[in-house]
């Protein structure tokens, strides 16, 4: 039982290394080359070939985003802890949720970012500076990543299917609604499951009580779960191409290629995450 308990733990901590890789190596790749400077940029203004309604729900949907907002969502998160009676984890939940909402706004202001290429002239004033990773998208993918961690094991499978719509929507949100640019949500994706995958090993290890039942999974579920991700991301992915004007799809392979990137990492992602706790849940316990 116990080992059962420590291969999760190493699973979530391996995980969260390979988010931190991912997280540098889209940094260097996208934000401090020419190449990726150009490629991100291509990508951003072919957003230009979306509707004006898709432009506009996805800012209506990030203007939810508000410290408010925030604050119920812990709460929220808290209280379903409570409910179940594990209110440690719910708080360690918070706090991973605030840390790396936090955290991505001092990252904002200590990455560099310059001028590479003449099509960086073309952007906003707002982007001329820090902008990775995507705050916004973290707040959304974290919070999917937290609820995830105190709901009932028996959940966290469907669950995912619904947090990946969240966590995809958000990140691709912030750059269809001109908010971010593509590398910014990937990294936003990247940071949150450094942030959430840490704080589930630490609760796994001193909550973490293996599932007397999961000697015999039913592995069927979620693996239908799994095919329903990825029919949804190649779905939406599919959709958002087939909308643009025939001669806008090849110029514009750029924004549709991070599309499915941002798409496919965070119904991943969440899948990923809901996978690696299927084996694990909380006793009741008291914050000590």
């Amino acid at each position: 039982m116990n080992e059962r308990k420590k291969t999760v733990e190493r699973r979530l901590l391996l995980g969260a290394l390979v988010c931190a890789v991912l997280m540098i190596v889209g940094y260097f790749v996208l934000v401090s080359t020419a190449w990726g400077h150009k490629f991100d940029d291509d990508a951003f203004f072919g957003r230009e070939t979306l509707s004006w309604k898709i432009i506009r729900l996805d800012s209506d949907i990030l203007d939810l985003v508000r410290k408010k907002t925030l604050l119920l969502a812990a709460v929220v998160t808290l209280v379903i802890a409570a409910v179940r009676r594990c209110t440690f984890v719910g708080v360690v939940a918070v706090a991973a949720f605030g840390s790396a909402v936090v955290g991505a706004e001092v990252l904002k202001k200590v990455l560099p970012w310059r001028a590479l290429v003449p099509k960086d002239a073309l952007l906003d004033s707002g982007f001329r500076r820090n902008t990775y990773p995507s705050g916004h998208a973290t707040a959304a993918t974290s919070l999917t990543l937290g609820l995830l961690l105190v709901s009932p094991c028996r959940w966290r499978s469907w669950l995912a299917v619904a947090g990946g719509c969240i966590s995809a929507t958000f990140a691709t949100g912030v750059m269809f609604a001109g908010w971010h640019r593509p590398s910014d949500a990937l990294g936003a994706l990247a940071w949150s499951g450094l942030c959430m995958s840490v704080a589930a090993a630490f609760v796994v290890r001193l909550r973490g009580r293996p599932r007397p039942s999961f000697a015999h999974p039913c592995h069927a579920p979620f693996g239908a779960v799994i095919l329903g991700i990825l029919l949804a991301a190649a779905a939406a992915t599919w959709l958002i191409s087939a909308a643009a004007p025939p001669e806008c799809q090849l110029a514009d392979l750029p924004f549709f290629v991070l599309t499915g990137f941002i798409i496919t990492g965070a119904f991943t992602l969440i899948a990923w995450y809901g996978w690696q706790l299927r084996a694990v849940d909380w006793p009741a316990n008291r914050i000590s």
